[in-house]
């Protein structure tokens, strides 16, 4: 080869290789591709990466890589690359946990909920949402917030309200419950709550970010929760919609579910059974600590920082708790909400409802509507002076 390659003023190598080229394409086996790099080539992990999650687009990870990284090409390089490769990611079977009796609970929320009053006037709220997947049994709360505070009393007043309390209990990946520091590890749940499922007695149990299908009995209740936006302009007060939010709640709990295909209470009923008993109410008290109880006196008022505030009149002689929050009184009698006040430094804040309930019952017993509904509409000052 060296004498061909003097001859033909090359190099010896450069004969040799076309030498085996031509030799291969006698044998009849194929050439092997010249291998071109592409401007793409140090994304594509981050692109495989993308594409486990379902319904990715070509152009959402376009955006995602002009928007994060230094990739320059166009987006057809990366539609082009995402179309080759999009159907070869091999899809994920979803595994079934298996629905034991008292075994598994979860907890989400709907949130961001805005309906509008009969005035017109806007209300936003979220829904705290638990679900027991065996029995489809569900607990929805309405609150006005979802601050871990807010969250442990609403598991409080769902124990309650189940009388008993299931053995796993899993969160969406809920800020009050995960803590951030420590996402990539396998123990993500924070300290308070972890102390407060061990005084319950219950495992937490935190699901996978992107994986709905891992909680689908309590993600769907979240879709159920769409009946409530047909009560637009239905409701005067945020009363009111607690009152629509809990007769919801009851009359889902005695549909026929499609997971069995049976009354939920029904089926509830036999679940029971093997939930964990609940704690006593001095462990409950302790993390219900601003919560205060008041008596209700003759004039159906509860006193509060040297105010009162009505209630109605069948709540007399009742034991009602008291929370002070974002400058309102939520009254409460257990877990209902009964009546909420502005603070203020009025020593007498009635609602309206509860005026004529008052004065039906005392000061103008036998009076007619008209006379109630003038009286209600002066000055209120001349009831308590005769209080």
């Amino acid at each position: 080869m060296h004498g061909v390659a003097r001859d033909c003023n090359c190099d010896w190598r450069t004969v040799k290789k076309r030498f085996e080229l031509q030799k291969q394409i006698e044998s009849g086996l194929p050439l092997p591709l010249k291998q071109h790099k592409s401007i793409l080539d140090p994304y594509t992990d981050i692109i495989n990466s993308k594409l486990e999650i379902s319904g990715i687009t070509a152009s959402a990870i376009y955006h995602f890589l002009a928007d994060n990284t230094d990739y320059s090409g166009k987006y057809g390089l990366a539609k082009n690359y995402v179309k080759t490769h999009k159907d070869d990611k091999p899809k994920k079977a979803t595994i079934r946990v298996p629905k034991v009796p008292g075994k598994l609970g979860q907890v989400d929320w709907k949130e961001d909920l805005t309906l509008l009053n009969k005035h017109g006037k806007p209300l936003t709220f979220n829904i705290f949402l638990l679900t027991l997947p065996f029995s489809e049994k569900k607990y929805c709360k309405l609150t006005l917030d979802k601050k871990q505070d807010t969250v442990i009393n609403s598991l409080i007043y769902a124990f309650q309200y189940l009388c008993g309390i299931s053995k796993e209990i899993w969160f969406d990946n809920m800020l009050t419950i995960v803590d951030t520091a420590r996402m990539g590890k396998h123990d993500r749940i924070n300290d308070k709550i972890k102390q407060f499922a061990k005084d319950m007695a219950f495992t937490p149990i935190p699901c996978r970010p992107r994986r709905p299908q891992s909680k689908g009995s309590v993600e769907a209740l979240a879709k159920l929760c769409d009946r409530l936006l047909a009560y637009n302009y239905e409701f005067e007060s945020i009363e009111d919609l607690e009152m629509i939010v809990n007769s919801f709640n009851e009359n889902i709990n005695n549909e026929v579910s499609q997971s069995h295909n049976r009354i939920v209470n029904e089926v509830f009923t036999y679940e029971k059974e093997y939930l964990l008993p609940l704690p006593n109410n001095k462990i409950f008290s302790s993390y219900l600590s601003n919560r205060q109880t008041r008596k209700v006196a003759k004039d159906s008022m509860v006193s509060y920082k040297s105010n009162k505030y009505s209630v109605p009149v069948k709540y007399i002689g009742f034991d009602l708790n008291v929370i002070e929050k974002d400058n309102s009184l939520y009254i409460y009698d257990n877990t209902n909400l009964v009546r909420c006040h502005q603070i203020s430094n009025n020593p007498f804040n009635y609602h309206k409802d509860d005026v004529k309930d008052i004065l039906v019952s005392d000061l103008l017993k036998n009076s007619n509507e008209e006379k109630i509904e003038a009286f209600t509409a002066n000055n209120l000052s001349q009831y308590d002076n005769l209080l």
